[in-house]
């Protein structure tokens, strides 16, 4: 991706890419000082040293965690080698997000943050400056607080307990308990927070703009020493809030972000897209599939006495023939005609899965399942279909593009196509492990 511009605030690189030392890209002490942020996010994200940035001669090499790496106004964005623009992977990226955090997106905020010539941190901190504002027209939420205080008329009721016992210090004074509408809810408690902590972060003058406006209306909610335990109800009051509430724990804190400290302040909203992927894939099929989907299925060991675990990432629950399916966030090389350079250890460990799954009455079908691109030359679903020798299983590699956008039919199609129902004459036993100990 060419950099037209000198000194660029945003620099932009997909995965696997150099952010280059030179006049146009980073300075020395710029590269040294990003690389101290991204080794800090890396240990946060229990990820390897190396798992954000590289340093090589003549730069900085990105790894496979995608995102924002942001300080003293520049930014080092990563985004995921798919095929596309750069807008357009962003947008890829904006959508797994979405999907995997619940954040409830719609088409036409997706379609105006495609025309934004922002990176990812600052577009989600626009977007949710827009839907805040957009919920808060009709009010912020406001809820009764019990209040008791000594007052020189009745409000309320009064406690007769403590009127008796405090009236010969304050003959005047009535003892009251009162309940009374009050702003300052945990929902906007946490709100403010996120609030307080993008007007740190974000550059555009307009939406700091639109944040400082909507935190003037928070001025009678007080600070959260713990925004993310405060004890928010979903009740009608917060129903204007509702789709809010997963974008401003995204970009509070949450999982993913992280904020470095000392010699490198900065921020960094990262996403190893190995999980991402995972999980994106997952909460698809689940959406599509309904109730016969298991993410994560943790039902058998390898080994007796209940030694090292098995989680294949998802199980598609057809009776007699389930689907055992594991991501995978590498390219397939189409060089490699026979294999696409599949990588031995993923099919020993999909072999595995075929073993202890498989009993007579259950044969699994196994599936390897890959991001798409152009370079492989063959339409996406299934583009290799083998045999594991001794047990017969079926084995596939298959692959999806996340660049694209599809309807829910046209997902549950995908998912057919990598993992047909079984025909009605087929077995139809009960899958082994699932729901059961």
């Amino acid at each position: 991706m060419n950099q037209t511009a000198s000194r660029q605030s945003v620099l932009i690189r997909r995965e696997w890419d150099v952010f280059p030392i030179s006049g146009n890209g980073l300075r020395h002490h710029e590269a040294e000082a990003f690389l101290r942020s991204a080794e800090r996010a890396a240990k946060d994200l229990r990820r390897g040293q190396g798992a954000v940035l590289n340093r090589i001669a003549g730069g900085l090499k990105a790894g496979q965690v995608c995102g924002v790496l942001s300080r003293q106004g520049r930014s080092l964005e990563i985004l995921p080698k798919i095929d596309g623009t750069g807008s357009e992977s962003r947008l890829a990226l904006i959508r797994m997000l979405s999907v995997v955090n619940d954040l409830r997106i719609s088409d036409g905020e997706l379609a105006h943050l495609q025309t934004q010539r922002r990176d990812l941190l600052e577009l989600l901190v626009m977007l949710f400056a827009r839907k805040l504002a957009k919920a808060m027209k009709g009010g912020l939420q406001r809820q009764y607080k019990r209040h008791v205080d000594d007052l020189p008329y009745v409000r309320g009721t009064i406690n007769i307990g403590q009127q008796l016992a405090k009236r010969p210090v304050a003959p005047t004074k009535l003892f009251c308990e009162f309940d009374e509408l009050s702003e300052n809810t945990p929902l906007n408690r946490l709100l403010k927070a996120v609030v307080l902590r993008l007007l740190g972060i974000s550059r555009s003058s307009e939406t700091q703009r639109r944040l400082q406006i909507i935190l003037d209306v928070f001025r009678d909610v007080g600070r959260s020493r713990n925004p993310f335990a405060e004890p928010i109800q979903f009740d009608r009051s917060a129903a204007a809030f509702a789709d809010i509430i997963p974008l401003a724990r995204l970009l509070l804190g949450g999982h993913w972000q992280n904020t470095t400290s000392g010699d490198t302040t900065g921020t960094a909203l990262l996403f190893p897209m190995n999980d991402l992927f995972e999980r994106y894939v997952a909460r698809r099929a689940r959406q599509t599939l309904g109730s016969g989907v298991y993410i994560q299925h943790a039902q058998h060991h390898a080994l007796s006495d209940k030694l090292f675990r098995m989680i294949p990432d998802i199980v598609i629950d057809y009776k007699g023939e389930p689907v055992i399916i594991d991501t995978k966030w590498k390219r397939l090389n189409p060089a490699d005609k026979k294999r696409l350079a599949v990588a031995q250890s993923d099919i020993y460990q999909m072999m595995a899965y075929g073993h202890r799954y498989a009993t007579c009455e259950s044969r699994p079908r196994l599936v390897l399942l890959y991001p798409h691109h152009e370079a492989l030359r063959e339409p996406e679903g299934v583009l290799r279909q083998w045999t594991v020798k001794g047990s017969g299983l079926p084995l596939a590699i298959a692959t999806v593009d996340i660049s694209k956008r599809r309807a829910p039919e046209q997902w549950r199609d995908l998912f057919e196509q990598i993992g047909p129902r079984p025909t009605p004459a087929q077995p139809t036993g009960e899958m082994p492990g699932v729901g059961h100990s």
